[in-house]
């Protein structure tokens, strides 16, 4: 797939990146303000047998923290991407054992996913239309353009349905699967969300047709499942579309987009969300969720638009800050006066709010890499001025 996945990258128009500010105009939580409602939501029911996993693994940080850092921590102190990472190499080192849960993490993580679903689930369904914004930023969207998101909500999905513009979820449709790769299939004009930490209302279906397969070796009725027994309630779709390569972690992968059913559903230890949570080692599980990453150092030599919208380049995503580096360099060194068809690069555009000079500075101490020569900052935040220079 690496050939067809660079392809299908360099030959893009348009490349944009969205972080957490984009979907905060339409009031979704930044990570920050996610952690809290997680915290008050599991500690809203300290007796509640789901929930004291998530209350016994956070008091277990804690002691961590106290014994071997000398920190003193509250739960309201806890850095969130800290606790997560080290619930995640709990789990990727198995350290817990024939206890170790699922697949999806243990009992911590998985109630933290469920947790993450629920609480975006209930802002996107409190719309009864989607925002202004975020259908204009739709509208301006073309076929060629890449999308590249941060975020597990699905506005952005909502508005190009809402304006009825094609897009597909993953990298290269393919017309047929060979030994070494497969046919493109570049027939249908679609704009490329790429969501790289998953989806809060995707579902892998694997586990379920391996249930199905156990049953029928033992003559048994078929399984039920709270997801894929529902395909009509929920409004199931397979994510990919057309024949896909076995190796492809997408494959099994179905989209539930009747959130409000979905999330109406006592999902908790019955499915979990596709989604990595917020982890400093969240690295640790990208290539068992998507391969999105996968030829993208070449991307932004041949884009002629760029943009950043949102994306603070936190420190628990320094993977991300290294690609972003490639992105950026890429584009703005490389064939920036060239005409090709009567176009050229435009400046890279970056959208983000600063409250005042200091957080203005500490941003661009963070994009230090960036040429602001070559680059429009605006620090007012994701609104419909913004747009124009998103879409030069």
């Amino acid at each position: 797939m690496t050939s067809t996945n660079a392809a299908a990258i360099t030959r893009k128009y348009r490349l944009i990146i969205l972080g957490a500010g984009f979907s905060r105009p339409a009031g979704l939580p930044l990570a920050s303000h996610l952690w809290n409602e997680i915290r008050e939501t599991a500690a809203a029911y300290p007796s509640d047998l789901r929930a004291s996993k998530f209350n016994a693994d956070l008091e277990n940080y804690i002691a961590f923290r106290r014994e071997a850092a000398g920190e003193d921590l509250t739960p309201e102190t806890v850095d969130f991407e800290d606790f997560m990472r080290f619930l995640d190499v709990e789990h990727f080192l198995g350290l817990r054992g024939g206890d170790t849960w699922s697949q999806d993490g243990n009992e911590g993580t998985v109630v933290t996913k469920y947790l993450i679903g629920k609480i975006l689930a209930r802002h996107l369904n409190a719309f009864e239309t989607v925002p202004d914004l975020y259908i204009e930023f739709a509208k301006r969207l073309e076929p060629d353009d890449y999308v590249i998101t941060f975020n597990y909500d699905t506005l952005l999905e909502r508005a190009l349905d809402a304006v009825g513009k094609p897009y597909r979820l993953y990298q290269t449709r393919l017309k047929e699967v060979t030994e070494f790769g497969g046919t493109v299939d570049n027939d249908k004009d679609e704009v490329v969300i790429l969501k790289m930490h998953g989806s809060i209302d995707w579902f892998d279906r694997t586990g379920f047709e391996r249930r199905i397969a156990t049953h029928a070796k033992m003559g048994a009725p078929p399984p039920r499942d709270i997801i894929f027994s529902d395909e009509a309630g929920l409004g199931l779709e397979r994510l990919t579309d057309g024949p896909r390569p076995q190796s492809d972690p997408l494959k099994n992968i179905y989209r539930a987009k009747n959130l409000r059913a979905l999330y109406d559903k006592e999902l908790l230890f019955m499915a979990t969300p596709r989604i990595l949570p917020p982890s400093a080692t969240k690295l640790l599980y990208a290539t068992r969720l998507n391969d999105f990453w996968e030829g993208m150092g070449n991307g932004g030599y041949y884009n002629y638009g760029m943009a950043i919208v949102g994306f603070s380049l936190p420190g628990h995503d320094e993977y991300a800050r290294q690609i972003l580096y490639g992105l950026v360099t890429n584009y703005q060194r490389y064939n920036w006066d060239e005409d090709e068809l009567g176009r050229k690069k435009k400046p890279l555009a970056i959208v983000d709010f600063f409250p005042d000079s200091a957080a203005e500075a500490s941003f661009r101490d963070r994009y230090r890499f960036v040429d602001w020569t070559r680059a429009d900052l605006s620090g007012t935040g994701f609104d419909m001025a913004s747009l124009d220079n998103i879409f030069s």
